[in-house]
């Protein structure tokens, strides 16, 4: 999930590749014995029913397919060539911006809060995917009210379909993931509502969308909404800055080139 996301493509391939396999499965007419795990443990839901022949078929396909469609289409975005000689009044104003600072590149910053609510560290969260670090350092917010807004200034580069994740990348070159609920991306979108779109440009503060709480909870899930910066790697440091409530405007995470 993190290496899919970061990069974007690869998880709109996954995301085709996953659900032919659940159409496979529909066809097969699968049905385990329960829920809650996939790929090898999950053969342990098929053995007794006598269908585990067509699980491992149903994943043999879907990997198959990821992987097929990653090598075909890549994982990294295509980078447009320029044709012909740069200009020299071009070249003047590339140099200027190299010697002046304005080209983007990985720099000290502070990140607010997109979320009004009460402060969780990340290693509280009950999800090991966030708490562990493994999709970069950040914080974790308990919502008081049900509204994402911009973290800094910073370009859209993606909206899931369903509304429950942004992800933005800033002028100071932190790329942040914004992630509201825990396994919510289950609700298929229901009680979420985003404003913006892939390549929008925000300034700190914005409404990036909305969220229904009461929904979540009714879902049987957590609203905790996790901020990660993603390119944690990028940066000398990435540190959680707040504790307690937090309001809007106010600064969660401070990043240190």
């Amino acid at each position: 999930f993190g290496v899919n996301l970061r990069f974007r493509k690869p998880f709109f391939l996954s995301l085709i590749a996953g659900a032919i396999g659940g159409g496979l499965a529909s066809i097969l007419g699968l049905a385990g014995t329960g829920n809650g795990i996939t790929v090898i443990p999950g053969t342990m839901l098929y053995i007794g029913n006598g269908q585990l022949l067509q699980y491992l078929l149903m994943v043999a396909v879907s990997f198959v397919l990821g992987f097929a469609l990653t090598y075909m289409f890549g994982y990294e975005d295509e980078v447009e060539e320029v044709s012909g000689a740069i200009s020299e009044a071009e070249t003047d104003r590339l140099t200027e911006e190299a010697v002046t600072g304005t080209v983007v590149s990985p720099s000290e910053g502070v990140i607010q809060t997109p979320i009004v609510g009460d402060v969780v560290a990340l290693s509280n969260v009950n999800d090991p995917v966030f708490s562990s670090g493994a999709m970069g350092q950040g914080i974790a917010v308990k919502p008081s009210q049900d509204v994402v807004y911009a973290p800094a200034d910073a370009e859209v580069t993606i909206v899931f379909p369903t509304g429950h994740a942004y992800g933005l990348r800033t002028a100071n070159g932190a790329e942040i993931l914004i992630h509201v609920g825990i396994d919510t991306v289950s609700m298929n979108g229901e009680g979420f509502n985003h404003k913006v779109a892939q390549g929008d440009k925000v300034k700190a503060g914005d409404v990036l969308g909305t969220f229904d709480s009461a929904k979540i909870a009714a879902a049987g899930l957590d609203n905790t909404t996790m901020v990660i910066v993603t390119n944690t790697a990028d940066f000398a440091s990435v540190n959680p800055v707040a504790s307690g409530s937090v309001a809007k405007g106010d600064a969660i995470i401070e990043v240190k080139a």
